[in-house]
């Protein structure tokens, strides 16, 4: 059963773009097929940071089709580039390059290709905008294209919402009120959170300070953490790939890969370890073949 991953964050850069882009590779990496999209209204970042040149949004492509009634499974696989994972390789839907064109993103329009996505790829995680206001006390034409719109749409229909918190004292309070709207709006939502950017320093009972901060004064206690490593991200930065490829030993690439087992766990989980297991009885009987003959000879 394919799965939709929306993936928020409040403003002030807490590491979405990242979050989204390593969790998608590393659930390609388990063997599901994998569709990254950039859905952020205010800049898409997914196609600098993976080195993807192509200036035109292959997400308002589809949108375009969507509107028309002609979007097919095939467009998604015309207009998508492919990003090579380390044993595997992700789908990527680029975002609007000039801010300006979040118009075409309407929430009708990402609905339908979702709705798409969801029927032709095991999982779908769209890197969402930071904004959830509705924007309908703010204008006269009830009618008028909501620039939150393709965000409220995401998440409404997401399976699983990602919410990612800096953490820092800024971003931990900017998380909390952040995190109360979100509830208010989607209250029946399935959610995990993120502490992204992970400092050392531990209190007396062995949890670090945001993580007492945030079960303190917003009683979330169930987190999931990334550490801050600066020579992790800056390699990913340079080399433009996921952290599976540019720092594949690193502390942060683990906990990804945790995160990602967290997420989509069973299935695809168990799928990769039977083939592995399938790969070692294999070689199990060949090494067993070789020792009679060499006995027999």
């Amino acid at each position: 059963m394919s799965q939709l991953i929306a993936v928020w964050g409040p403003t002030g850069a807490p590491g979405r773009t990242t979050v989204a882009i390593n969790l998608a590779a590393e659930l390609a990496e388990q063997g599901s097929r994998v569709l990254l999209i950039d859905a952020d209204t205010y800049g898409g970042a997914i196609a600098p940071l993976l080195g993807l040149t192509d200036d035109a949004s292959g997400l308002a492509a589809l949108c375009r089709l969507a509107e028309s009634g002609s979007l097919a499974e095939e467009d998604i696989d015309r207009v998508s580039q492919l990003v090579p994972t380390a044993h595997g390789e992700l789908q990527v839907i680029s975002g609007i390059v000039k801010t300006d064109r979040w118009p075409e993103l309407s929430a009708e329009r990402m609905k339908k290709v979702c709705a798409l996505a969801t029927q032709c790829c095991d999982v779908v995680v769209v890197d969402v905008g930071f904004n959830l206001e509705t924007d309908e006390e703010i204008t006269s034409d009830l009618f008028a294209p909501r620039r939150n719109a393709a965000t409220h749409a995401v998440l409404k229909d997401a399976d699983c919402i990602i919410e990612v918190a800096s953490a820092d004292a800024l971003g931990i309070a900017r998380f909390i009120r952040a995190h109360d709207v979100l509830v208010d709006a989607f209250p029946e939502s399935l959610r995990l959170i993120v502490v992204n950017k992970v400092r050392s320093g531990f209190d007396s009972r062995g949890t670090t300070q945001a993580t007492t901060a945030l079960g303190r004064y917003a009683g979330l206690h169930d987190l999931h953490e990334l550490s801050y490593d600066d020579k992790a991200i800056g390699a990913s930065s340079v080399l433009c790939q996921p952290l599976n490829q540019a720092a594949k030993n690193s502390k942060l690439r683990k906990q990804f890969l945790t995160l990602a087992q967290q997420v989509v766990p069973g299935e695809v989980s168990t799928a990769v370890k039977s083939n592995r297991f399938a790969r070692s009885r294999k070689q199990e009987s060949v090494s067993e073949q070789s020792e009679q003959h060499r006995d027999s000879a």
